[in-house]
């Protein structure tokens, strides 16, 4: 028993002489070091960082961009009413977004304007997979110490620090200025060219994707509790790339983009037209151009529409008053290309592989 004991301590002293603080040095997801990022390779888990980082700096700015990754690319300094930071990160849901305004609002930070960024992620991702995520694990900002504790010990596993240290060692950082964007504006490199590989069409798509309806009731928290708060709201929904926008309205995405505008009224980007057919405004089946977020930003924000575009449904303003004439159009985009539509194969009819 007496060697046991002894074992045990030694064992610890090493855990906490060697390995704890290796792991806080090395550090990829930027949990540690939030204030001076690493471009090491790992996706850092940037719902911590940018929500830390404007905890820390209150009065910063006035206004933010929510959604999930697909809104990095947008250039904030172009939204004219306030200055922006883009809080997006990898599949950030509605239900994030609101805990983040929550949080921000119960410290005092309550914003001039808030826009969100709505997609398939909004609708098919339950926020609760996250939690066994790294990079996109939400951090209890108003929890108990013992909460905020175990979030940090998630960080401190071996198996997931090796893995990380092969993808350091690999890694070639082209862009020095990562770590200061991050922190000053949000928003990813924006000078980045598309570049679509053609042999990678796949639908951007997990297998835990399955439509949400909380995710309505959740986007209509947010509508409530800006009103409350007397915050500039805008909704738009992200142009989804053609190929990932297939399997989308096969699974019922047209479905939420009707029963959305019972909830709030939004500018919609989706569908099968002109922008998410060119494949040379994406960088792959997920993220599209800065050049089509600035498109955005002159209809949500300027009153700009191209008349072509709005035949095709894309910067259409959507209301409960004419959501029906949107779902026209999208249908009508999916019948022209012989598509089938809420099907739900992928999601609520998937057959078992057993």
């Amino acid at each position: 028993m007496k060697k046991f004991l002894i074992k045990c301590l030694a064992f610890a002293i090493i855990l906490g002489v060697i390995f704890i603080p290796f792991a806080v040095i090395v550090d990829p997801y930027n949990i540690f070091h939030p204030d001076t990022i690493v471009n090491n390779g790992v996706e850092p888990n940037k719902s911590y960082v940018k929500m830390r980082n404007v905890l820390k700096h209150p009065d910063k700015y006035d206004s933010f961009l929510f959604g999930s990754s697909r809104v990095g690319f947008f250039d904030v300094s172009k939204m004219k009413d306030g200055n922006y930071y883009d809080m997006s990160y990898s599949e950030g849901t509605p239900a994030e977004h609101l805990e983040d305004l929550k949080i921000l609002i119960s410290r005092g930070i309550v914003p001039k304007n808030v826009t969100i960024g709505i997609d398939d992620i909004s609708y098919f991702v339950d926020p609760s997979f996250h939690d066994q995520q790294l990079y996109r694990r939400s951090f209890p900002w108003n929890g108990t110490f013992l909460e905020k504790l175990d979030f940090y010990l998630g960080y401190f596993d071996l198996i997931t620090l090796s893995d990380s240290l092969d993808v350091i060692a690999n890694h070639k950082n082209t862009d020095p200025d990562y770590g200061k964007r991050l922190l000053e504006t949000g928003t990813e490199n924006l000078s980045i060219p598309t570049g679509f590989n053609y042999e990678k069409t796949e639908a951007t798509w997990s297998d835990y994707y399955s439509p949400r309806e909380e995710s309505l009731n959740e986007i209509k928290a947010i509508v409530d509790l800006c009103r409350e708060n007397n915050i500039k709201l805008r909704i738009f929904t992200n142009p989804i790339n053609g190929y990932t926008y297939q399997k989308d309205i096969a699974n019922g995405y047209i479905v939420f983009l009707k029963e959305l505008a019972e909830v709030t009224d939004y500018y919609n980007f989706s569908g099968f037209n002109t922008i998410t057919l060119d494949m040379t405004n994406y960088y792959e089946t997920s993220h599209f151009s800065p050049e089509i977020g600035d498109m955005i930003i002159d209809t949500v924000y300027n009153g700009k529409t191209d008349k072509e575009l709005l035949a095709q449904g894309f910067g259409m303003h959507v209301t409960v008053e004419n959501v029906d004439e949107l779902t026209d159009i999208l249908y009508a985009q999916a019948v022209n290309f012989d598509l089938p539509t809420d099907t739900y194969p992928d999601t609520l009819n998937k057959k078992d592989d057993e």
